[in-house]
């Protein structure tokens, strides 16, 4: 049998492997709790807040949307991602915390030092780029922050809460213009 890609190897996570996506959805909805805090969109994205950054896996798509952001806007952003985007966020100066594929399962010990970073850091906006993970979900509602962005999210209410379109803009040029930063 194939190790779960949600769950920590152990005994009391093994009958989640049999659940229905519905299922999991639901628990891990209910693991990250029920409550969001108001907030003004897109005003509250102007003071360039904290702000955490989930990145896609793949090279291609971070890159695209690291180098379309402006290095000023990257001050009080945390990104969460693959250990293979090292490089790639280190040129841009941004801090990070990274996993890899079997530490980004809930209850490894990785996954809960990444929750309790991401907590510590305490972000008033979550941007959630890439395809859904429950497990990188949870965390991105997990975080505190009360607008959390997804694009093309429109199933993934709660853990994301504002879902936006891009009609002629990249994902990162409308997220520079909400925020007011320039190249």
């Amino acid at each position: 049998m194939k190790p779960s890609p949600y769950f920590a190897d152990q005994f009391r996570f093994f009958f989640k492997r049999f659940s229905s996506k519905e299922s999991l959805f639901k628990w891990f909805l209910n693991q990250a709790g029920e409550y969001t805090a108001a907030f003004s969109f897109p005003e509250s994205l102007r003071s360039n807040p904290k702000t955490l950054l989930f990145l896609p896996r793949d090279m291609e798509s971070s890159a695209a949307f690291l180098h379309k952001m402006p290095n000023s806007w990257f001050t009080d952003v945390l990104c969460v991602a693959h250990e293979s985007l090292h490089a790639l966020i280190s040129a841009k100066r941004a801090h990070a915390v990274y996993f890899s594929d079997t530490e980004c399962r809930y209850g490894e010990h990785v996954f809960e030092e990444i929750e309790q970073k991401i907590l510590e850091f305490a972000p008033t906006v979550c941007i959630y780029l890439g395809q859904p993970f429950l497990p990188r979900l949870y965390l991105a509602k997990k975080s505190g922050a009360a607008c959390r962005i997804g694009f093309g999210c429109e199933g993934l209410y709660p853990f994301l809460n504002l879902c936006l379109h891009p009609d002629q803009l990249s994902e990162a040029e409308l997220i520079a213009q909400y925020y007011g930063v320039g190249k």
